[in-house]
């Protein structure tokens, strides 16, 4: 009997675990492998700024895998891209991909750009002596 009740609790944990397997969220690699693949989609469309943005977006995503993992075979993309279709592409675009690529073009532009307004003017030059 106790034989029984160890293989039934061994079952029961093996399949917890891989349903938990099943449902855990992807990597952050494989995140933003999906985000490359829709961001190249994107580089393709007609409308010269998407274009652009998905240009632009295959060069962030692809320097944040190779910056997380040097050794990454980007060549494995072609498996992940056939799990893709249209719609997958234009929804993590919309939910995940754009909204995380918006905020990093954001905080690199505040970071490099002018300093804010708020700063004080720059002297104005001495006015010149008056003369006798």
């Amino acid at each position: 009997m106790r034989l029984f009740a160890s293989i039934c609790l061994a079952a029961t944990l093996s399949l917890a675990t891989a349903a938990e397997a099943q449902t855990a969220a992807p990597s952050l690699t494989d995140s933003d492998a999906r985000c490359l693949l829709a961001m190249a989609a994107l580089s393709n469309s007609t409308d010269q700024n998407a274009a652009r943005f998905g240009q632009a977006g295959v060069v962030y995503f692809a320097g944040r895998i190779g910056a997380r993992n040097p050794n990454f075979n980007f060549a494995g993309l072609r498996t992940l891209a056939t799990t893709m279709n249209q719609q997958t592409a234009q929804t993590e675009l919309q939910q995940h991909c754009g909204p995380m690529f918006d905020n990093a073009m954001q905080s690199l532009q505040t970071a490099l750009g002018p300093p804010p307004s708020s700063s004080p003017a720059p002297a104005k030059p001495a006015a010149p002596p008056a003369q006798h």
